[in-house]
């Protein structure tokens, strides 16, 4: 997959609503970027603060795409792919802050990894900069049970960067807050799914990539500052919600079934322990939203089984290939039960991460 230019056109798209209060810091840090060509693509999902006004009067670089309603994130960004010109599309949220040399490492992946599909940089906290993000990291994985992972954040504990995973190194998905492709690879495998919604479309994205052969990386050398939690917070029962749905939709769609068999006995058991956990903690917005989830994923089985055998027609890679980029253990076990809270600390982490080189 060489690219055509030697210095490819870059777009960078940002979906937005009402998220005035956050585009200066984007677009003030983006115009010191060092790399030419870029485009800039703002996707306004109906905002009512006044941010595509004050864009358009302050950053006449930016191409402001307007939504008559809130698409959400999924179809916001599809909208602004479907008007971007550049060679590699870079998906970027309204909350994140960039080096100025953040897009050099990046292209210079794109021109030496041939096999490189998409990837991602290192994405550090806005507020706290020593520390990871909470949502980006240094790439994203799966457990053999489903549970997403990072590469610098277990669940609700997040490293400080040390530089202890500074390596350039394949990963099964890369956070949708800073997230780059090959348009080539999306005319081939198509847009995000915006049945989604918002969460975890990316890591779909990249599970249907992987089942068509591609890879994905993180690219440490390039730097990002995200602040997270910018539209809901990590404990928020809409996200608890989000995330519930769409982890056992993203399982149902797009694994094997020999693997989805595994995961859903294993998961049923899981999260209805979660469920009786949040009533425990006190936590009954969150224990509703676990509920919600499912009553969704009984609902529309049919739309998951559709979209399931339509996936899997597609399929050029087998589980087998897939599965060397999933942790071979449980996340949840190992850090809720035996303590183990850094990425670096999961116990079979090294033999597994060995199998990656």
């Amino acid at each position: 997959m060489a690219l055509r230019n030697s210095s490819p056109l870059i777009s960078l798209i940002t979906v937005n609503y009402n998220g005035l209060h956050y585009l200066p810091g984007l677009y003030d840090s983006l115009s010191k970027q060092k790399y030419s060509p870029v485009e800039f693509i703002l996707v306004d999902n109906a905002s009512s603060d006044g941010s595509v006004d004050y864009v358009k009067t302050h950053y006449p670089m930016v191409k402001v795409v307007q939504n008559s309603k809130n698409y959400m994130f999924a179809r916001g960004n599809n909208e602004g792919i479907k008007v971007a010109q550049g060679e590699i599309i870079c998906l970027i949220n309204n909350d994140v802050e960039v080096a100025p040399d953040f897009l050099l490492p990046i292209v210079k992946a794109f021109q030496d990894i041939p096999e490189l599909a998409a990837c991602q940089p290192k994405v550090r906290d806005l507020h706290k900069p020593t520390l990871f993000e909470y949502a980006g990291a240094a790439g994203g994985f799966i457990d053999r049970y489903g549970y997403p992972f990072m590469r610098g954040r277990l669940f609700f504990t997040v490293e400080e960067d040390h530089g202890q995973y500074d390596s350039i190194l394949e990963i099964f998905w890369s956070t949708g807050a800073c997230f780059f492709i090959r348009r080539s690879v999306i005319e081939h495998i198509g847009f995000l799914d915006e049945d989604f919604v918002m969460h975890m479309e990316e890591i779909d994205l990249c599970w249907r990539m992987h089942l068509q052969g591609y890879k994905i990386f993180c690219i440490p050398s390039s730097v990002v500052w995200h602040k997270g939690g910018g539209t809901l917070a990590p404990d928020n029962p809409q996200k608890t919600y989000w995330n519930f749905r769409n982890n056992i939709f993203l399982l149902v769609k797009n694994s094997g079934i020999a693997n989805l068999i595994r995961f859903l006995i294993f998961r049923l058991g899981l999260d209805f322990t979660a469920f009786v956990w949040e009533i425990i903690r006190g936590k009954f917005g969150n224990s509703w939203s676990i509920l919600k989830a499912y009553m969704w994923i009984l609902l529309h089985f049919p739309l998951l089984i559709r979209k399931r055998q339509k996936n899997q027609k597609r399929r050029q890679v087998s589980d087998r290939e897939i599965f060397r980029l999933v942790y071979p253990g449980s996340v949840v076990w190992e850090y809720f039960i035996r303590g183990r809270k850094k990425f670096s600390d999961l116990r079979r982490i090294n033999t597994w991460l060995m199998n990656l080189k």
